[in-house]
């Protein structure tokens, strides 16, 4: 039997690096779907897509010591591969209410000059999917960050009665109010402007034009019309961003272009396709996080948060961190019961042979059986591959939290709804919603699509504790951690008061 130990450390380096090259096979990341007609840059990781550019962050020093000293044919000033924006009078705004600085800082932490000039870098849009509709091959999706600043409308007048204001626009009908969507500034500029600034022509054939019921488009008495106008881009309701969560921020370039703020950047204002009744067709609605009914006129320049429909099947998948996790998890597995099926097909029956040979001779001579080179070609490679698919599994169970959470559920992404009163360790909550891409969210009142979601932070699963890291907020600045046990695939908390099911 000694020489089984000699065969053992040749034949085991080979195993294992069949091992993982099996292994790499399982946990290869998602294969990216097939480009439709259209040439896009759009690409999609869980519930998160990069799609167009825009000016975002200001140019760094080094950047800024590189940069060209004129403009290319389009308008663009160059920085090594770097395009940039060039702003040369920033007018950001002065804070109406309680902040810390005077003015919103970049993200660097600096303030912004007014007057200054600045240079922005075009980067990728980033979007977080709000519907996702496989059905129709659609998708809706809202920008994470305010991009820009518009005024609603600039061309104007007072007409008649003290709240009666009319747009005088050429060409728009007479008696127009100049609140409504339809004929107004920021739709012409969102569906000409930026749509051909932020996207090329084909990427735009990736956007897809859509009925927008949502809209502000007062006529007055006896002269109203429909509605539903057709949108590439538009701005959206109350309903929209409250569904999306105010985890959106002002890039440095919205920043110059005069993002309204409070507090911090975490408190900005931007508009939102809404109706109201207490203010004159002068006025127009904001929406802040935490503040549905702030109200501004039309010629005030507000932040942008555009939402748009794209093709779903134009975008180019990335495999998640969670999904990836997922793979690795489940290539261990598969590979581990594969190589332990394996090993045990060769290897016990031959130990049992060679067991009963080596009595027998034991027996009847006193001597050692030895084993042949083809017994031996068999029962070490099997050996080796059931002991390393052992192994495997061992560490797929360990990943999973250990014994106890082999066959027990796997928490699924959605909306989780508390069932009682908030009890001890919840904070006030009474809803959470778990991202597909390891983030959440979550409410301090659950109201359909009209709840309000925070900022959150990112979940994670280990055995059958679901881990929740809340990032740093006003109530708890160094951010927060729960741990909270997992009851099913829908379900999680304790009982009672503490449970959350999926609605």
């Amino acid at each position: 039997m000694k020489n089984i130990a000699k065969y053992t450390l040749v034949i085991i380096p080979f195993v294992m690096i069949l091992a993982f090259s099996v292994l790499g096979f399982f946990v290869t990341p998602a294969t990216p779907v097939t480009y439709a007609a259209s040439k896009t840059t759009m690409t999609r990781q869980g519930d998160t897509v990069w799609f167009g550019y825009y000016p975002q962050t200001k140019a760094t020093a080094d950047e800024l010591a590189h940069m060209s000293a004129t403009a290319d044919e389009n308008g663009f000033f160059t920085s090594g591969n770097d395009k940039f924006v060039k702003v040369t009078s920033a007018d950001p705004k002065y804070h109406s209410e309680t902040a810390s600085t005077d003015y919103i800082p970049f993200d660097d932490d600096t303030q912004p000059v007014p007057g200054e000039t600045y240079y922005f870098k075009m980067e990728p849009i980033e979007w977080n999917v709000m519907v996702d509709d496989a059905e129709h091959d659609t998708v809706k999706l809202v920008s994470r960050y305010f991009l820009d600043t518009h005024a609603w409308l600039t061309q104007y007048v007072q007409q008649g009665y003290w709240s009666h204001y009319v747009n005088t626009m050429e060409g728009v009908p007479a008696d127009t109010p100049a609140n409504q969507w339809r004929y107004s500034e920021i739709r012409a500029w969102l569906n000409d402007g930026f749509l051909n600034f932020a996207f090329t022509e084909d990427e735009q054939k990736s956007i897809l034009l859509f009925a927008n019921t949502h809209t502000l488009d007062y006529i007055r008495s006896g002269k109203q019309e429909s509605a539903i106008v057709n949108d590439y881009i538009a701005v959206g309701n109350r309903d929209d961003y409250d569904a999306a969560g105010n985890n959106g921020r002002p890039t440095d370039y919205a920043i110059v272009k005069g993002a309204t703020w409070c507090y911090n950047k975490d408190h900005i204002y931007y508009f939102v396709n809404a109706t109201f009744s207490t203010f004159g067709n002068g006025y127009v609605r904001l929406y802040r996080h935490d503040e549905h009914e702030k109200v501004t006129s039309v010629d005030s320049v507000e932040a942008v948060r555009p939402i748009i429909y794209v093709n779903r099947s134009d975008a180019k998948i990335l495999a998640t961190a969670t999904q990836k996790e997922e793979q690795t998890k489940n290539g261990l597995l598969i590979s581990g019961i594969v190589f332990a099926v394996i090993g045990a097909g060769l290897g016990i029956p031959m130990m049992v042979i060679t067991s009963s040979k080596y009595k027998k001779l034991k027996k009847a001579t006193g001597q050692e059986y030895k084993l042949s080179k083809l017994e031996i070609g068999l029962l070490v490679p099997g050996l080796v591959l059931l002991i390393g698919g052992c192994v495997m599994i061992g560490i797929h169970v360990a990943m999973n939290g250990g014994i106890g959470r082999i066959g027990g559920a796997k928490l699924e992404p959605g909306i989780y709804v508390q069932q009682g009163t908030a009890g001890s360790g919840q904070l006030g909550a009474t809803a959470y919603r778990l991202n597909a891409d390891g983030t959440f969210n979550h409410a301090g009142y659950y109201d359909g699509n009209a709840t309000v979601w925070d900022i959150g932070g990112t979940w994670s699963q280990n055995g059958s504790t679901l881990t929740l890291k809340g990032n740093p907020n006003p109530l708890y600045p160094s951010g927060y951690t729960l741990n909270i046990p997992i009851k099913s695939s829908t379900s999680f908390g304790t009982s009672g008061a503490d449970l959350f099911k999926k609605v």
